[in-house]
């Protein structure tokens, strides 16, 4: 069917379907806004409790046509932070994160005051996520077609919010966001991804908060001593690592056992003696995407990366190196991110 019997633009709406689509989101805001209420109280506590610093950050963001406006977040980051931050993305390193903003930010719990965006018609339930404008000026100005997101509205749950890493490359998000901002006048397809972030969110916050309060119990209340790490460790099955002296991997000097990873360093267990500090490493994994036919299905993930020895450890006969990595490329940081990192929502 076009788009000239459709009634609908190929990238916008129709003024039916604005009317529908604004009521469909007015009623699932005001839904979860009663629904929610509990968890603003015990957040906003939170919060003042920890660092007395202000509940709520208000930052300026980029809408339908670029049109300014103010989005809300439970604060997560310490005050003045934008400013420390600048035109970067948020970094790990930069360690800004409140006590509690990284749990908040880890089960997207901080952008629960964004209902009220959607109530005032700033942001949809469902669409990209809204943009700094100092970012769009420094790196979304230049991607290509990255000015597509600003012909719908702003959405509380972003497709490749939903899908990646915080740190993918914005190349990759646009991709992702593009793709899905096709089905942006199909209210069917928002209400199955709302569905679906509510299942995956809701699982993601039960499970962090329940450790985040073990963790408190064992340092406040037993006493015991934690060891303050600033990333998680993941360990994978069946992770391997070819270890290379130059980037072409062509000679393969060794392979090793994968044994755990974060976001800045990865442990691995080998038989060699590694001279060279510098050296090249391709880490592959299994990847599980879902059951077909009744059997899982098992799919091998592999990413490039260059990195230097910084901790040799003699374990028997084998060797423990601690390997402070870089990603090879962007697309092998997305990589790193998604499938070895598990950084994503979904």
């Amino acid at each position: 069917m076009s788009n000239k019997k459709s009634g609908f633009r190929k990238t916008g709406y129709a003024k039916a379907y604005k009317t529908i689509s604004r009521g469909f989101n007015i009623a699932f805001a005001l839904l979860f806004l009663v629904f929610s209420l509990p968890l603003f109280v015990l957040i906003a506590t939170a919060i003042k409790l920890t660092d007395r610093g202000p509940v709520f950050y208000r930052g300026i963001r980029l809408g339908l046509n670029k049109k300014p406006f103010v989005m809300y977040k439970f604060r997560t980051l310490v005050p003045d932070a934008e400013r420390l931050i600048g035109a970067e993305l948020l970094s790990p390193g930069l360690q800004l994160e409140t006590r509690i903003g990284k749990l908040l930010r880890e089960t997207r719990l901080d952008e629960l005051p964004q209902l009220f965006n959607v109530l005032k018609g700033d942001m949809d339930f469902v669409g990209p996520r809204p943009e700094r404008p100092i970012i769009y000026d420094r790196i979304g100005s230049r991607i290509r077609n990255y000015d597509v997101r600003f012909t719908v509205n702003p959405g509380l749950v972003g497709y490749s919010q939903l899908f990646t890493p915080h740190s993918t490359p914005k190349e990759i998000r646009t991709m992702i966001d593009n793709r899905f901002i096709r089905y942006k006048q199909n209210l069917m397809v928002d209400f199955l991804i709302i569905v679906y972030t509510m299942l995956v969110i809701g699982r993601k916050a039960f499970t962090k908060t329940a450790l985040f309060i073990g963790k408190l119990v064992r340092m406040k209340v037993l006493k015991q001593y934690e060891e303050k790490r600033t990333f998680e460790r993941v360990r994978l099955n069946n992770a391997r690592v070819l270890i290379s002296p130059d980037s072409n991997g062509e000679q393969t000097l060794c392979e090793a056992e994968l044994v755990d990873i974060n976001e800045e360093a990865f442990l691995i267990r080998t038989g060699s003696l590694l001279n060279a500090r510098e050296l090249f490493f391709t880490l592959q994994a299994e990847y599980r995407p879902g059951r077909r036919n009744g059997r899982k299905d098992i799919k091998r993930k592999i990413a490039h990366c260059a990195g230097q020895v910084y901790k040799e450890i003699k374990e028997g006969a084998s060797y423990l190196y601690v390997i402070k990595y870089k990603p090879a490329s962007p697309l092998n940081f997305y990589v790193l991110h998604q499938y070895f990192l598990d950084k994503s929502i979904a």
